[in-house]
């Protein structure tokens, strides 16, 4: 069994990993570290993925010397958000560039180019060595419990095993949702399958906003229709994604049906009958992911740190994922810069670094856990009280140009105070509440009905501000407090 030396071991090549390979190596000024990044598949994963970036993780794209190249491969930069209530229903826009200094654009980009092209360029980095085809097979640790190196094996191996022992002073598991790495160090968590996310592919989708995230209610839950790549005609690619249930109502062909049924009927023209075309063309033959809400786990052991969805992932309709696995490989790499300078026998990212990392870690990952919770309640609608949310959400973004701004700067990820996270929940349930009690057509609402939805928007409201205090608290938090499970 061969055994090898790295500084660090990254298992995962896909956006956060190769996001932490490069960020890693630009701290490396001296170039004298070795980085290994594994990833279970030769090639990019054909599996359906994230590709929408807020300005937030653009902005780290760009640091990290990502963002020029996957513009020339067709990424779409990304103007911020439209809502449409329903087919014939109001439009709100939530602009990025309201949002006070901060990147006035994002990101789309189709998923497979994403990767393809991150890892071209972290192949030019010489402390990087990439490794397709491996998977990892068990932590190795030393008497004191603290992680050493990793077994992995060979998945190229043709009829024989062959494996890898490497040994390492920190192993990063960045392998998403069904994380391996935090799987065999132990580390629990509590990963529920929510629903589904399923994706169709449209040219020139018929929708408000051309470079813009745009989010259609009124179906079983909520669209989202995007740009995925620009052709060099200037034609865009979209990409379209459903929300189903946990429990799939029908499978092939007769998703379709299902899909035909309760979804195009309640898209606007001319985007219902491009979906109705793009159900048709796929046949039955539908990309899908599950939708995984994972609270966040422990993000750092002795020797371990987790990065993106293997450190917690929530809804992906606030499109927060990526931004949030980007923000990691940010953070990790200014650590390692902190400690760049050292001899090239001595660890390079030490322990108090990982607490550092994981302070910062947890201070905004549960928000963006809250809010992705909090906005597909009220987007899915599936109750009184969601719906007199929604209904608040859409009278407040249209009547101020401050609260679309603060609203955005949570969701985008460039804003991460617990006070204003704190306030503009208040203020949606103190909206959702005054206007159940007087809505704009009050003499079509019979008091009984009205008292309901004062009742269902406190009971939503309150059913959530534990929540909200419990991410308060973990923002607010002071540094010398232990955490649950340190």
């Amino acid at each position: 069994m061969k055994t090898d030396h790295y500084d660090v071991v990254i298992i995962g090549a896909g956006m956060s990993g190769c996001a932490v390979a490069q960020a890693l190596a630009l701290a490396d000024e001296e170039g004298q570290r070795r980085i290994l990044l594994v990833d279970r598949h030769e090639g990019v994963s054909p599996r359906f993925a994230g590709e929408l970036i807020h300005p937030r993780g653009a902005q780290v794209l760009d640091e990290l010397g990502f963002f020029t190249a996957l513009v020339e491969a067709g990424a779409v930069e990304i103007d911020g958000f439209t809502v449409l209530e329903r087919a014939d229903g109001r439009c709100v826009e939530l602009p990025y560039r309201e949002v006070p200094n901060a990147r006035p654009r994002g990101l789309a980009v189709h998923h497979k180019t994403l990767v393809r092209v991150m890892r071209a360029v972290v192949r030019r980095r010489p402390q990087v060595t990439l490794w397709e085809g491996y998977t990892i097979e068990a932590l190795r640790r030393d008497a004191s419990g603290k992680i050493v190196g990793v077994t992995l094996e060979d998945r190229r191996a043709r009829g024989a095993t062959r494996r890898v022992e490497v040994e390492t002073d920190l192993v990063i598991g960045a392998d998403g949702k069904a994380s391996a790495t935090r799987k065999l160090a132990g580390i629990g968590g509590e990963r529920e399958t929510v629903g589904f996310t399923l994706g169709l592919s449209l040219r020139d989708a018929g929708v408000p906003g051309a470079t813009s995230g745009n989010v259609i209610l009124g179906a079983w839950g909520p669209v989202l229709v995007y740009p995925i790549v620009r052709e060099p005609s200037g034609a865009l690619q979209y990409r379209m994604t459903m929300d189903l249930p946990p429990l799939l109502p029908a499978k092939g062909k007769e998703l379709g049906a299902y899909l035909h049924r309760t979804f195009v009927p309640f898209l606007p023209s001319p985007l219902a009958e491009q979906t109705a075309a793009a159900i048709a063309r796929a046949d039955g033959r539908f990309e899908m992911a599950p939708t995984v809400n994972l609270p966040a786990p422990r993000a750092v052991l002795p020797g371990l740190a987790l990065v993106g969805d293997a450190a917690g992932c929530s809804h992906p309709i606030t499109a927060s994922g990526m931004t949030m696995g980007l923000r990691d490989a940010e953070t990790l790499g200014q650590q390692a810069r902190r400690r760049g300078r050292l001899a090239a026998d001595e660890p390079w990212i030490d322990e108090r670094c990982l607490q550092r990392y994981r302070a910062e870690h947890d201070r905004y990952v549960p928000t963006r856990q809250a809010l992705a919770t909090a906005i597909y309640e009220a987007f899915r609608g599936g109750d009184e009280g969601s719906r007199a949310i929604q209904r608040a959400l859409f009278a407040y973004w249209a009547s101020s140009q401050r609260g679309r701004a603060r609203s955005m700067a949570l969701l985008s990820c460039a804003e991460g105070r617990p006070g204003v996270f704190l306030a503009e929940y208040l203020r949606t349930a103190k909206h959702a509440l005054a206007t159940s009690l007087l809505p704009d057509h009050a003499s079509h609402y019979p008091v009984e009905d009205r008292l309901r939805q004062i009742r269902g928007a406190a009971r939503r409201a309150g059913d959530k501000l534990g929540s909200v205090a419990s991410v308060v608290w973990a923002q607010l938090r002071p540094g010398w407090l232990p955490r649950a499970g340190a």
